[in-house]
């Protein structure tokens, strides 16, 4: 075959690696010929979906053969009333990374450039570098963004910054003065997308106020995801919060019906069923300080994570033990891919799922 097309291709794309998902039980059991597998790779809720949202399941065979609202206006009017916004200020997408995008193709092209930070989430230069553009990695301080440093590296070239709070793979934070000052810094012409995938997750007093900020800023947009706290991960769906403004912009390059009819109706359930939410925040508190104390313990060196996941490294090769890990029927999350080599990621599971996880990698130290 012909690789002429190829050379058509958009500037940067050449130089990508797809987005390396977490690998599925089922690949694992046929893989390893094993029966009973627990995967803590893709910071998924371990307590699952919503009973509420589940229950919708029961009558989901009705209206498959229409299109779904295109609109999503009661999932809007959900939504809204969660964030206390009007449904102007939401635009829905095929999960949070979906919005990220749809700012990276109103903004960026071949003659731009976006900025994060290093080690930050891999979709940011995935969404840059397919519309041509430069992304501009920041070094981190103490494994976290360090936005002081941000304005530094602002040229007129500069279109989007992306903001991981928290961040994954790292789990580290910024506090709400810190994105406020940075906010208060920059052209108001660069629009910064403050992705909160887990915000649910974060206790720290002094964590982000969204809505202070849109409240000041028009240059911003908040992304959220239920793939996270609210365990609808399967079904695709989340939201960007910005001024109605940048929200119509948006829209305008948004794929009609993006959002299935299952998935908007599971999520109006999943934000109304506040005990659900409470039960996963209180699991994972619990749950993520045993396992901090636990894999210190082991004399594995931990990044001090404020979300559902902890990175750790330790005196082995991450690749090797992630394999060793998977043959014993324990899922997790090499992170070579965000330049962190020997570094594992883990969910933060059930206390029988993060027992067992123990339990097989103190096995292998």
């Amino acid at each position: 075959m012909s690789l002429e097309l190829l050379k058509n291709l958009n500037p940067g794309i050449a130089d990508l690696h797809p987005y390396e998902p977490g690998r599925s039980i089922d690949e694992v059991m046929l893989e390893y010929g094993l029966t009973e597998v627990i995967k803590l790779a893709s910071n998924e809720n371990p307590l699952g979906a919503s009973p509420k949202a589940l229950s919708l399941l029961k009558n989901s065979s009705k209206g498959f053969h229409l299109y779904p609202d295109g609109n999503g206006t009661k999932l809007k009017k959900v939504i809204a009333t969660h964030e206390k916004l009007s449904s102007e200020n939401i635009i829905l997408g095929n999960g949070s990374n979906e919005v990220l995008e749809l700012a990276a193709r109103a903004f960026l092209n071949p003659e731009s450039s976006a900025i994060a930070s290093c080690h930050a989430f891999a979709v940011y230069k995935i969404v840059t570098q397919s519309s041509g553009a430069t992304l501009i990695e920041v070094p981190t301080k103490n494994w976290g963004h360090d936005l002081q440093e941000f304005p530094q590296h602002i040229s007129s070239e500069t279109k989007i910054i992306f903001i991981a709070n928290p961040n994954n793979p790292t789990g580290t934070y910024n506090t709400h003065q810190e994105v406020y000052d940075l906010l208060a810094k920059i052209p108001a012409s660069i629009l910064v997308v403050l992705d909160c995938a887990y915000f649910e997750y974060v206790e720290k007093c002094d964590y982000v106020d969204p809505l202070a900020l849109l409240a000041e800023f028009d240059n911003l947009m908040v992304t959220k995801s239920f793939s996270k706290i609210h365990g609808l991960a399967s079904v695709r769906i989340g939201y960007g919060l910005s001024n109605p403004a940048l929200i119509e912009v948006l829209n305008r390059v948004r794929q009609p019906f993006n959002v299935n009819a299952l998935a908007q109706d599971l999520a109006c359930a999943a934000l109304e069923d506040k005990e659900h939410s409470q039960k996963s925040i209180h699991l994972n508190r619990i749950e993520g300080l045993f396992l901090l104390n636990e894999l210190t313990n082991l004399g594995l060196e931990c990044i001090p994570s404020v979300g559902n996941f902890i990175s750790f490294k330790g005196e082995f090769n991450g690749q090797e033990t992630f394999k060793k890990l998977m043959a014993r029927g324990v899922i997790v999350r090499p992170i070579d891919l965000y330049d962190m080599p020997n570094f594992l990621r883990v969910t933060i599971g059930t206390h029988d799922e993060n027992l067992r996880f123990l339990e097989e990698l103190a096995l292998l130290l």
